[in-house]
């Protein structure tokens, strides 16, 4: 029975993913903001969710600056991560992440259609260029969210943070937000199909770190300072 469950949960994924990806694809001239893209991206995680008999708590949702663009930065246990975060941040944002996933088929014109930023980690000059664009992006719009362990933690565990992320909250001028989520792992394990239901998931948001001051030779100092952050976050649900 589990395993049939399993293979319904990823059906349904299949399923709602072409529905909300397709109709927000036709919608999209309608928004050239990308606004209405992101509302069908946080619909479809919300539904992912609740077939999936995952809840979710929210808090600290005050710390994002309002009226102000910030880099929200996040842990990344689980592949769950990005409906969880799509789902339950009730703002509009722009998701940061690496070029390959802008060519995958409806999922990634979404993405593209939505402003999601990109950038191209082949080689280091055209990682530079992308983030700077990401930057004028960030500079101009939307608080932007990312993921600055680079990939998934096989364990759990909060991993060294890379420093791009940290560099483009520097060159925006804009500040950093922590954000834990705990809980997440439980839910789809790395390199597993399996989704394990009714797993108590928590998004905790931290104090903004403001960039004021900092220079890209800090990238660094700075992307330490955040995972403590982060780490304090998790700390806070238990985990």
């Amino acid at each position: 029975m589990s395993a049939v469950y399993s293979i319904l949960q990823i059906i349904s994924v299949a399923v709602f993913t072409l529905v909300f990806g397709v109709t927000a694809m036709l919608l999209s001239p309608f928004n050239p903001s990308g606004r209405l893209v992101h509302w069908f991206a946080r619909w479809w995680a919300r539904t992912l969710l609740w077939v999936a008999r995952v809840p979710v708590r929210l808090d600290g949702l005050d710390h994002i600056p309002r009226g102000q663009p910030c880099v929200l930065v996040a842990n990344h246990a689980s592949a769950a991560d990005i409906p969880i975060l799509f789902g339950f941040l009730p703002i509009q944002f722009r998701i940061i992440a690496k070029d390959s996933l802008f060519h995958i088929p409806v999922l990634g014109w979404c993405m593209r259609l939505a402003g999601y930023i990109s950038i191209n980690r082949t080689n280091p000059k055209k990682a530079m260029r992308s983030l700077r664009k990401a930057a004028r992006q960030i500079r101009e719009g939307y608080p932007a969210v990312v993921f600055p362990e680079g990939t998934r933690s096989r364990t759990g565990e909060l991993q060294p943070f890379k420093a791009g992320a940290f560099l483009l909250a520097i060159e925006s001028g804009v500040p950093v937000v922590p954000v834990g989520i705990s809980g997440s792992f439980d839910i789809l394990v790395r390199g597993s199909m399996k989704i394990r239901p009714d797993a108590q998931v928590a998004v905790r948001i931290g104090a903004p770190i403001e960039t004021n001051g900092y220079t890209t030779k800090d990238r660094r100092g700075l992307a330490e300072k955040a995972r403590m952050a982060v780490e304090d976050c998790l700390r806070a649900d238990g985990q």
